[in-house]
């Protein structure tokens, strides 16, 4: 009976597994935890659609000018500052959570991504990347 219950509760833990190498992939790249000490580094999702894959980054406080998008070999680079100033001088802070800093998030790309058909828009803070997948030419019958 033990082995039953064994086989039971493999959906369960295949999914818990599933959810924590998402998790480790966009919040903590390369399995590399993160303390609250360290440098800011923008939340993304990641999604795909029928022709394309897209990223989308919240980059609050950021200017556009400051945000590069590049491909280097086979990896989605971006790369950023966010920077602010504080309008108190003295006192004492009594929780600081906002981040600032140089920002590099990597992401490996699909073979499956037309490289040269890539495009970035940035929005209202949010910066959208469209990685359009590779159309295939129908042969002739």
């Amino acid at each position: 009976m033990a082995k039953k219950d064994a086989w039971r509760a493999l959906p369960v833990r295949l999914s818990q597994e599933v959810d924590r190498l998402f998790e480790e992939l966009i919040y903590r790249p390369w399995g590399v935890g993160r303390s609250a000490a360290e440098k800011w580094s923008p939340a993304l999702d990641l999604y795909e659609t029928e022709t394309a894959f897209i990223l989308e980054a919240d980059l609050p406080g950021v200017r556009e000018e400051e945000v590069s998008v590049e491909v280097e070999n086979d990896e989605l680079v971006l790369t950023g500052e966010r920077t602010f100033q504080r309008e108190t001088t003295s006192g004492s802070f009594h929780c600081s959570e906002r981040r600032a800093g140089h920002f590099v998030r990597r992401l490996r790309l699909p073979a499956s991504v037309d490289r040269a058909q890539i495009r970035a828009e940035f929005n209202n803070g949010v910066l959208r990347v469209t990685l359009p997948r590779v159309t295939e030419k129908n042969p002739s019958i």
